[in-house]
């Protein structure tokens, strides 16, 4: 008897229908994830730039505007200049270790203010607003490292953030 065979047409099997849509372990993963960094909901995805694409095009909508780090990823800098930029989502980019460079960055359609940590210098807090007039959305994103030394959940700013645990 397969973990997945269904009951009957459109019959789930314990909440399940097929691993690659959701299975036992990786609900295990997010709920525990989600608990760690005190969050609603965990998700987790095959792939970092997986993750990133899935939250961009979540938070974004033609004609909006992120502001990236000059010292990104280089799969983020893909990510914005081969297919974000498709979807008419335009981004610039900035020295994120300098504040007054984020505020000059930011637009009346900026959505999302794209850091990375460790890899970005930011001078402050990943999830700190650059302005206090702004109400978009911060997206700390690590590629290098575990959520866990990051505690950005608890941060009263609004926020998502994308973390890659691929060695």
């Amino acid at each position: 008897m397969s973990t997945y065979k269904q009951d009957g047409v459109g019959g789930l099997r314990g909440g399940y229908e097929y691993s690659r849509s959701a299975n036992p372990t990786r609900t295990a993963l997010e709920e525990n994830l989600a608990a760690l960094e005190g969050g609603r909901r965990g998700l987790a995805f095959a792939s970092g730039l997986a993750a990133e694409d899935c939250l961009l095009r979540t938070l974004l909508s033609p004609g909006d505007h992120v502001v990236i780090p000059n010292d990104a990823y280089g799969g983020t800098f893909r990510l914005f200049a081969k297919v974000v930029a498709r979807w008419g989502v335009e981004w610039s980019v900035a020295d994120t270790s300098d504040p007054a460079a984020v505020r000059a960055a930011i637009t009346p359609k900026t959505k999302a203010v794209w850091v990375e940590t460790p890899p970005t210098r930011c001078s402050a807090s990943p999830t700190s607003p650059p302005s206090r007039r702004w109400r978009g959305t911060r997206v700390p994103g690590s590629w290098s490292t575990t959520p866990s030394p990051r505690r950005t959940s608890s941060s009263r700013s609004r926020s998502a953030r994308t973390s890659s645990c691929t060695p």
